[in-house]
């Protein structure tokens, strides 16, 4: 059936392959300014119990452990929650546990946390409106949600660049959704959208291709996109930009924060 978890299976697949070549490399990334931004942004509370879904190495949930009661990280793929055990363990982190599972298919009953998050996942997603359906029924009444993305553009035109580059960088990219569309997608979830904030946040071209083994030739392909933009042409919907001896640009991140209605009665 059309929308089913079954219907992921090809997907789900890519990405377990792909995302298995990268775990080590996700491993070694730093909480930093703008990860501890979007947490800021996330309001944890000390009583919450949260799930991070699509959690990969579990970098969004190291960071919010200190401040939770607890948090179960969720992902496709062993390889990257092996990492996240790993690199758990390494901070003296106790309160997180990694399980295995499809973000389409959440194996939790309703109204199990008080907060359920995600960061960069949903331009992964064949079908983002199941995924924020699962996050809003695993949620108590009067819980949160918090979605981090990386988003495009609002033009049409160059948000079809955006996605074409970020697809050529990553196959198991889908689409990154403007912000109004992201905005959307957790409101038609069922809850009431509390903040939108944004935040612009440099990459340098050369490691970001090397993090997703890029082939050579999207590598090329890509280059040049940027350097037309640099030249004149048509925007890229990245904003790239040059320092000595590289090539940087931007991504948009999105945070969005929403409430459950609470139970009525």
């Amino acid at each position: 059936m059309a929308g089913s978890p079954t219907s992921f299976a090809d997907q789900h697949g890519a990405i377990r392959k792909e995302f298995a070549q990268q775990a080590a490399g996700w491993g070694q990334d730093a909480i930093d300014a703008d990860l501890l931004w979007a947490v800021d942004r996330l309001a944890p509370r000390i009583e919450n119990r949260v799930l991070d879904v699509a959690a990969g190495s579990g970098l969004l949930s190291r960071a919010l452990a200190p401040r939770v009661h607890s948090v179960v990280a969720i992902d496709l793929t062993p390889e990257m929650l092996a990492e996240g055990r790993y690199c758990a363990a390494r901070e003296g982190l106790t309160n997180i546990r990694f399980d295995e599972c499809a973000a389409e298919a959440l194996p939790y009953a309703d109204g199990a946390f008080d907060l359920v998050v995600t960061r960069f996942s949903i331009h992964h997603f064949q079908d983002p409106a199941i995924v924020a359906a699962e996050m809003v029924r695993v949620m108590r009444p009067g819980g949160r949600i918090g979605v981090i993305d990386m988003v495009s553009p609002e033009e049409a035109d160059a948000a079809a660049r955006h996605n074409a580059l970020e697809k050529l960088r990553d196959p198991t990219h889908t689409r990154a959704l403007s912000g109004s569309e992201l905005t959307d997608l957790v409101e038609r979830a069922g809850t009431l959208v509390e903040e939108v904030s944004n935040r612009d946040v440099s990459n340098e071209l050369f490691p970001w291709l090397e993090r997703s083994r890029t082939p050579e030739g999207a590598r090329r392909a890509i280059l040049a996109a940027f350097d037309a933009e640099l030249a004149g042409g048509a925007p890229t919907g990245m904003r790239p930009y040059s320092e000595v001896g590289t090539r940087r640009f931007l991504h948009l991140w999105q945070v969005v924060t929403a409430q459950k209605p609470a139970a009525r009665g």
